[in-house]
């Protein structure tokens, strides 16, 4: 049985209060009221609260402590299906491998929680799954409940590793020329609309979501100059709102690509017509075979991984991977990097951040250049 008691402490003798369970430990603290009756007024609540097991205290389980957090935080944040899709998934974790008092979790027992939840989930996920916990207490610390952070200096092990940088994009100039022309020569809208698609990906560098929510009205054909202010999200298949700021831009398209997207328009619209079908939401990459009109990542990333298979070209990478190799060019061309990044939809220092793998490598290169002169 919780109880709560009033004193006054320090030189100005303010009152505070504190509820504390059978066993002394204490569940809620405040105090700097200037009157016992304010202390009161403030404490009592907060007691009845605990009494129902209805509000925040140090007895609770970390899923309860972390399922108020997210219907206060993040629920109602306007946050993406997505993103809280991924939340909730966080949460299942907790459930399963973390459901005790939060008092009874040390950073010890935490720590060796989070090892066996990472024999199943790679690193990133576990470090976004910390910081959402970590956020979860700092919510019971600023209610003045006396919660150890037992996140502090945790490490992350998993036994999915994740790609290393070198195994996101093409490395050499004539596996990127021998994938264009493939996808060109293979490029047959009644058939499929992906590998028009995959080509504008490589082609641009936008990011897949982006370039799936490009509409014909969004194509400036005499100036080559694709403009983004949007994104689809790749679980719905709905449109949302852009990554960044940074991410609203216009984004230069070569001449090659300007013929392809021409091709394209004539053969959806002339397809459309005999099928007696229309464009509902004017998008570039439309077909009447697929569901909500637009490509998905995966049946993407499944043609993309059967040409690169084909062409014997390594490594195999994803849609993602598309815009990563484009960087990879622009970088390598000596293309200055704050146009690098306004094309990309990044800040300079995003693009470094994100690209620092590549500048180290041109950097390298241009050393041993140097040496030659």
């Amino acid at each position: 049985m919780a109880t709560i008691r009033y004193r006054q402490r320090g030189v100005k003798k303010l009152w505070h209060y504190e509820i504390r369970d059978e066993s002394g430990k204490s569940l809620a603290y405040r105090g700097g009221f200037k009157t016992k009756r304010m202390a009161q007024l403030t404490g009592s609540p907060i007691f009845q609260e605990i009494q129902k097991g209805t509000t925040l205290n140090s007895e609770m389980s970390l899923p309860q402590l972390y399922k108020q957090w997210y219907e206060l935080k993040i629920e109602k944040s306007g946050r993406s299906k997505a993103t809280l899709l991924k939340y909730l998934q966080y949460e299942q974790k907790i459930v399963e491998f973390l459901d005790y008092p939060l008092n009874a979790i040390s950073p010890t027992f935490y720590q060796k929680q989070l090892n066996i939840i990472g024999k199943n989930v790679n690193r990133s996920f576990l470090s976004l799954m910390t910081n959402a916990v970590r956020k979860a207490i700092q919510m019971a610390k600023l209610d003045k409940i006396f919660v150890e952070d037992f996140t502090v200096g945790v490490e992350y092990f998993s036994s999915r590793g994740e790609k290393a940088s070198s195994e996101k994009y093409l490395h050499k100039f004539s596996d990127i020329e021998q994938v264009l022309e493939t996808l060109r020569s293979e490029m047959d809208y009644k058939q499929s609309v992906i590998r028009y698609y995959l080509y504008l990906l490589f082609t641009t560098g936008m990011r897949p979501g982006e370039l799936l929510a490009l509409t014909w009205g969004h194509v400036n054909f005499e100036e080559q100059l694709l403009y983004t202010d949007k994104r689809v999200n790749s679980s719905t298949l709905e449109v949302v709102s852009p990554k960044t700021t940074d991410s609203i831009r216009y984004v230069p398209i070569n001449h090659d690509s300007i013929l392809v997207l021409r091709e394209l328009k004539k053969e959806q619209e002339m397809t459309n017509k005999q099928l007696g079908i229309k464009n509902a939401h004017n998008y570039v990459f439309q077909h009447y075979g697929l569901k909500k009109e637009i490509p998905t990542n995966a049946s993407c990333n499944k043609i993309l991984k059967k040409i690169l298979t084909r062409l014997n070209i390594k490594p195999v990478i994803t849609v993602y991977g598309a815009r990563h190799t484009r960087a990879t060019y622009l970088i390598s061309k000596g293309i200055p990097l704050d146009v690098i990044a306004k094309v990309l939809g990044h800040t300079v220092e995003e693009l470094i951040r994100t690209y620092r793998h590549l500048l180290s490598e041109v950097k390298s290169s241009g050393y041993e250049r140097i040496k030659k002169l």
